[in-house]
Formats: structure tokens, sequence, C-alpha cells
């Protein structure tokens, strides 16, 4: 069965002027300002793979999905990226969040305790991103693999740690950062990581020179303990921020935190995600060369490492890619599917396909269909869902 909408007129994918991305208005919902987001990224992106994202048909029809965690799509195909891509990212960082907070609550549980640490770079705006984060992991790599740091960590019965690296701008240009949870013995005291920064900080400021870097940021360096439980689930809402919309509201819930226009980052930057945003209400090309810079310095860059064996000893198992994350479909059967020529009208429609999402999630199957026909959106039924 074809339903009602599939007669309609066909309309391909709309290509809109940049200057036009000025007009834009306020987006309606968290997950429609990134599908938004991501529809400019469909035009402007240098990567191939995000203009490409959520948009183009890897199947003969586009499914739609509904399960425990939310609606989805299938049938599309997907970028993978946690740096770049709105939609992707929000997919990969709530499961990061679920598997940091969870590890950090399974030790803590066993009695360990946790400590933070947060490391930050000199810099001016004549840096560029790549140099920066280029210096970043070398000095990382430096103070990690000497005798000392491993010294260290036989003291104070560390297993292994965690490292999320952060990039924002601000009117010093770029700042490439890292942060990092320590699993430590239980028996570890406020005094016993006293030492420890003061062995590490002057050490990582000594490996940025080498790397090339100014040296260390004077604020923003910092490694305390922290402890119970509630320790723990601070420490998985902010190691497993997203770049794209700051701390995750909750371990549990399956999109990532809380959308601030005006939000800024930390050390008076402001995310990266923000410079595609202001390009899209601006229109302001030298916007656009810094995402498009930042774009090429992300790619093939992991934002959150595991120690080796962590994860094992945390009982997480094995870790999955930010691409096969991203590529995993909501719940288990397509409810009805969409036809290459309704999915054409989608991508034309003035709102983004995160509606149609909204729609089944709100409304069941039978609001879905009645969306479609109304929007002539062609789709055809799935057999086991049909009188659904």
């Amino acid at each position: 069965m074809v339903g009602a909408g599939a007669d309609s007129r066909q309309r391909g994918p709309r290509q809109r002027p940049l200057e036009n991305y000025a007009n834009n208005s306020s987006p309606p919902s968290r997950r429609a300002a990134r599908w938004e987001l991501l529809r400019l990224l469909w035009d402007v992106s240098s990567q191939p793979r995000v203009r490409k994202c959520r948009r183009v048909r890897v199947g003969e029809a586009v499914g739609v999905r509904c399960g425990a965690n939310g609606a989805g799509f299938s049938g599309l195909a997907t970028c993978g990226s946690v740096w770049v891509c709105p939609v992707d990212s929000a997919k990969i960082m709530a499961r990061r969040s679920l598997e940091l907070g969870a590890g950090l609550l399974t030790w803590e549980g066993r009695g360990g305790r946790l400590v933070m640490g947060s490391l930050t770079m000199r810099h001016h705006a004549g840096h560029s991103l790549g140099g920066e984060w280029d210096a970043l992991r070398k000095a990382w790599t430096s103070v990690t693999c000497s005798r000392v740091w491993r010294r260290w960590l036989d003291r104070l019965g560390s297993p292994g740690l965690v490292r999320v690296v952060e990039v924002t701008y601000g009117e010093n240009g770029w700042h490439c950062h890292l942060h990092f949870v320590l699993l430590v013995d239980g028996v570890v005291q406020a005094a016993d990581v006293a030492a420890f920064s003061r062995w590490l900080l002057p050490k990582w400021g000594r490996a940025l020179a080498v790397a090339g870097m100014p040296g260390a940021l004077d604020r923003g360096q910092d490694v305390h303990l922290i402890g119970g439980v509630d320790g723990a689930v601070e420490l998985g809402h902010y190691l497993a921020k997203s770049t794209a919309y700051g701390v995750a509201e909750s371990l549990g819930r399956e999109l990532m935190g809380a959308w601030s226009k005006g939000a800024r980052g930390s050390y008076g930057t402001e995310p990266a995600w923000r410079l595609a945003e202001r390009f899209a209400s601006t229109g302001d090309r030298d916007l656009l060369d810094l995402w498009r810079e930042y774009e090429a310095a992300a790619k093939g860059r992991r934002q959150c490492t595991w120690s080796a064996g962590l994860r094992q000893l945390l009982e997480l198992g094995g870790e999955k890619s930010d691409e096969d994350i991203a590529a995993e479909e909501a719940g288990d059967r397509d409810l009805l599917r969409i036809t290459p020529k309704g999915w054409g009208n989608v991508l034309a429609a003035e709102w983004p396909a995160s509606r149609i999402l909204e729609v089944v999630e709100q409304g069941g199957v039978s609001a879905l269909r009645d969306f479609l026909a109304a929007e002539g959106i062609g789709f055809v039924e799935v057999d086991d869902v049909r009188a659904v």
C-alpha cells in the first residue's frame, strides 16, 4: 500500500544561497535545532560524510522506527563524527555519558576514589587549531609515557584513567585543552593528590614548551580528589559533556545536554559549534572559515580515550566506535517506509526531518500516517504494523 502523499509533486533537496542562512529563525527544540544545524552543514561543510549524513539514502526507502529510547530513521547514511555532526554527536555522547557514569559508579562501589584533572595551554590568536591539537597530544604523550608518571600510578593504586579533549573558541583564538578522571585506591588522601599535582602541573608546562607552545595556562589547571557516589555522577556528566551542547542533563538521557544559545564555555570561550550557529544567523564568511578549520583539524581525532584494560576492569565490555554508535537504529523494525520521492520531499520541507520523529513519539504510527499524508510525503506500509 502506498501512502496518500505518494502522488504529490516531487521537490528536490533545497539549495539556498549562503547569505540566506542569516534569516533562519530559532528552532523549537534541542533536537530540531540539531537537525537544523545539520541541514546547514549539508550545504556548507567541507567534510563529504557530513554533507551526506542523515540525508542520503543507503537503502531503497527510509524507515521510521520507534523504540524505548525514542524514534529514529533507518536506511540513511551516518558520518559518526563526534566533533562536527550535531545529530550524530548527541547520540554518541549520550552513550559515552551512560558508560562513563556507570564505570565510575562501579569503581566507587568497590571502595575506590576518583581524581579529577584539567590541563590547559597558553595560546594566542595566531595559533592554528591543528597546531594546538598536535601539541596537546605530544605533551600528553610525553607526560604519560614517563617513568615518573608510572611510579605515581603505582603509588596511587591507579588502574588507569579516562581522558576527554575539549575545543572552544574565544577572543584569543582556539582553546584546546583536556580533562581526565584518574581512578585511585580508596586509601588515597587529598595530601597524596596534592603531591601528585605538584609534580604533574610543572611537568605539563614543560612538555607543552617542548611541543612548541608557550606553556600551560595559569587558570584552569586543576587536579583534585573527589569522593562519594555524587562525585561519580558529577564526573560522568562533566567528562561526557558534548562540545556541541554542554553538560549532559543526566546519565540516562538519550540526548545530550542543555542547549543554550548564549552559553559561554570554559575560560571565557564558547563551544566550536557556536561558530556554525553564528554563521547561520549572520552569514559572516569569516565564521564559516573558522568552522571549516575546525572540521579539518578535528578529522580523525578521538575525543574520549580509556586506558587499556580499564573498561574490562569496570565490566563495561568492549568499546564501540563512534561510527558504530551513530549507525545504531532505534527500535527493531520499521513502522513504515518513506519512498525515495517522499524522502526528497522531506528534505525540501521547511521543517526539519526530526519533526517526523516527534510526531511518532507523541502520537504513534497512526498519527505518523496522518502527518505524512497531510504533508504530501509518500510512504509504504509495513505488513506487520499496517493495522496499528
